[in-house]
C-alpha cells in the first residue's frame, strides 16, 4: 500500500496495488508497525547544509550619511565631465566648462578645481564609489602616547596588567610613571620624556582590542565565551530537523531495590527536538555515559512510545514523539565520536553536527531542559543533593534517600509527558511542546525505519573477529550456532566477520 494523504478526520488514506482504499487511524498504523504487520518503503533523507554568512565588500551604508552624500556628489561630477566612450578626462578648457555646468545642475556655489577632480578620477578608476568617500575620520589629533612612550607602556601593560591575576589599572599606571621618572633621571632636560596623566593612560587602554585583553586577563576559553557572536545561526523550521543530546548527573541519591543501601547518583541522557522542544527519548542509568548509552537512547527516540508508556500506567497524556531526524547535535565527548555511532548514523542517513570545543550554545535547549527538570522535579524528591552546598544546607541526602532506579524513572517519565510537554514555553510563543508537535505532525509525514528489527542491529556495537571451532567470542562471552559453523567452513583461514552486539548479554548479529 502507498500513503496518499491525511484525511480531515486525521486518518491516513492508503491505496493498494489494485487501487482499493484503506483508512487507518494513526494508532492503528503505529500498532501495526510495531507488530511488524506494516512495512515502510526505504527513503533516504535529504542532508541539508548549515547555512553560512559570507563577508561582503563595504558599501555606502557603512559610512556616515553626510560622507555617503559627498561620495555620490563627487561621482556626479566625474560622470558629468566624461562621455560614456571616454576613458580619460577631457582637456583643461573643456573640463572647466563641464565642471561649471555640473555645478549649476547640483546647485553648488563653485565647482571643484581641476586638480581635485583629477584626484577623484584616480580613485574612481575602478568605478567603485566607496573610494570617493571622504576620509574625515582619519583626521584630528594623534595620540599623546606614541614612539618610545608607547613601547614603554606596552612593556608595562604586559608585565603588570595583562595577567590572569587581573591587577587593577592603577598598578600599571604607577609602574609606568616610575619607569618614566627612572629614565628621565639619567637624561638631559631637553631629552626627557613627558609624563602622561592617568586619564590619558586609561584612554589608551580602553582602545586596546577587548578580546585580546580578555584573553590575557580571563583566559582564552572565557574570552571566547564572552565575545561569541551568532554569525552562523542554524535555523530549524520543522520537527525532526535537528535533535540535541546530552547527559547530566541527577541531583538525587538512589537506593538498591533489594538491600536498601545507597548506591549513588544516576545519570540521565536526553534527546530533545529543537523545533518543538519535545523530549524524543531518555535513558536513566547508573554507569557513566558511553557509546552504548547513546545508541540505546537514539533507538528509543526513533521508535513510537506506546509500548514504553505501558510500563507507566500513571502517565495520562500521549507521548507522540517518534521518527528519524535529519541531524543530531551532540557534544565533543568521546562516546559521540565512536566509529560504531558514526557508522550507524550513516546507515540511517543522520547527519552529526559537532560543536566547537567548549561551545555549549549549539545545544542550549537541552541544557535549559536540565535546569527546568531540576527545579520542577529532582530538587523536590527525597534524597536530593541540590545543586551546591549552599542550597543543601543541613539536609542529609543519604539519610532521606528512598528512591530506587525504577521508581525514579517512573517519576521522570510522568513529569516529562504530563508536565513538561503540557507547559507553555516562551520560546514557542506561549504554546506547549505537545501542541507544536501535534500541529506540525498534522501536515508533515514522519519518517520511520524500514524494518524495526533492523534498527536495533544498526544502532549496535560493531567488531571484526575470527570464527573459531567453538564459535565467536565478544567481550568474554562465547556464541556458537550451526550457521556459524557452516560459515567457518566457507571462509579463508585469516578472514574475519563483522559482529554487531549490545552490552547486555543476548544474541549478536554476524555478517561476512
Amino acid at each position: 500500500m502507498s500513503l496518499q494523504r491525511r484525511l480531515v478526520d486525521r486518518r491516513l488514506l492508503f491505496f493498494d496495488e489494485l487501487g482499493e482504499p484503506t483508512k487507518l487511524t494513526e494508532a492503528e498504523f503505529y500498532a501495526g508497525y510495531e507488530r511488524r504487520e506494516i512495512e515502510i518503503c526505504a527513503d533516504q533523507p535529504y542532508l541539508g547544509e548549515v547555512p553560512c554568512i559570507k563577508n561582503v565588500a563595504p558599501d555606502l551604508t557603512c559610512f556616515p550619511s553626510e560622507h555617503s552624500r559627498e561620495a555620490l556628489r563627487r561621482r556626479k561630477y566625474l560622470e558629468g565631465v566624461m562621455d560614456e566612450d571616454q576613458t580619460m578626462l577631457p582637456k583643461k578648457h573643456i573640463l572647466l566648462q563641464k565642471l561649471k555646468s555640473v555645478a549649476q545642475q547640483l546647485g553648488d556655489v563653485c565647482a571643484p578645481s581641476i586638480s581635485t577632480v583629477r584626484r577623484w578620477y584616480k580613485k574612481y578608476a575602478g568605478k567603485n564609489v566607496v573610494r570617493l568617500v571622504p576620509k574625515h575620520t582619519q583626521k584630528g589629533r594623534t595620540t599623546a602616547i606614541s614612539g618610545e612612550l608607547e613601547d614603554l607602556l606596552q612593556d608595562v601593560l604586559n608585565t603588570f596588567y595583562l595577567k590572569l591575576e587581573r591587577p587593577p589599572v592603577k598598578v600599571a599606571i604607577g609602574q609606568y610613571h616610575d619607569r618614566i621618572k627612572s629614565i628621565n633621571a639619567g637624561r638631559l632636560p631637553s631629552q626627557q620624556l613627558p609624563l602622561p596623566c592617568g586619564m590619558t593612560i586609561r584612554r589608551y587602554i580602553a582602545k586596546l582590542d577587548p578580546y585580546e585583553v580578555d584573553v590575557c586577563r580571563l583566559g582564552k576559553n572565557a574570552a571566547q565565551k564572552k565575545h561569541r557572536a551568532a554569525i552562523e545561526v542554524f535555523w530549524v523550521d520543522r520537527i525532526l530537523d535537528r535533535w540535541e543530546i546530552d547527559h547530566t548527573p541527577l541531583d538525587v541519591q538512589l537506593v538498591d531495590e533489594e538491600t536498601g543501601l545507597v548506591i549513588g547518583r544516576p545519570f540521565l541522557t536526553v534527546v530533545l527536538d529543537k523545533f518543538s522542544r519535545m523530549i524524543m527519548g531518555y535513558l536513566v542509568h547508573l554507569a557513566a555515559p558511553n557509546t552504548e548509552t547513546v545508541l540505546r537512547v537514539i533507538e528509543r527516540s526513533i521508535r513510537p512510545k506506546a509500548d514504553l508508556l505501558k510500563r507507566f500506567p500513571k502517565v495520562r497524556k500521549e507521548w507522540r514523539a517518534h521518527g528519524l531526524p535529519a541531524r543530531i547535535v551532540p557534544d565533543n565527548a568521546a562516546e559521540f565520536h565512536a566509529d560504531d555511532l558514526i557508522e550507524g548514523f550513516d546507515e540511517l542517513g543522520i547527519e552529526i553536527m559537532y560543536p566547537r570545543s567548549r561551545g555549549p550554545e549549539m545545544k542550549g535547549s537541552v541544557e535549559r531542559f536540565f535546569s527546568t527538570q531540576n527545579l520542577g522535579l529532582i530538587h523536590n524528591l527525597p534524597g536530593t543533593t541540590f545543586s551546591n552546598i549552599q542550597q543543601r544546607g543541613d539536609y542529609k541526602s543519604e539519610e532521606h534517600a528512598c528512591f530506587t532506579l525504577s521508581r525514579l524513572e517512573a517519576n521522570i517519565v510522568k513529569w516529562i509527558v504530563d508536565v513538561y510537554h503540557q507547559t507553555p514555553h516562551r520560546g514557542l510563543n506561549g504554546r506547549t511542546p505537545a501542541q507544536v508537535w501535534a500541529a506540525e505532525e498534522s501536515h508533515q509525514l514522519i519518517r520511520l525505519p524500514v524494518d524495526p528489527d533492523a534498527l536495533e542491529c544498526i544502532l549496535a556495537r560493531r567488531k571484526s573477529t575470527k570464527v573459531h571451532h567453538y564459535g565467536i567470542e565478544v567481550d568474554g562471552h562465547g556464541y556458537h550456532s550451526a550457521e556459524l559453523a557452516e560459515l567457518r567452513m566457507r571462509m579463508k583461514p585469516e578472514e574475519k566477520i563483522s559482529v554487531r552486539y549490545r552490552d547486555e548479554v543476548g544474541t549478536p548479529t554476524a555478517s561476512r
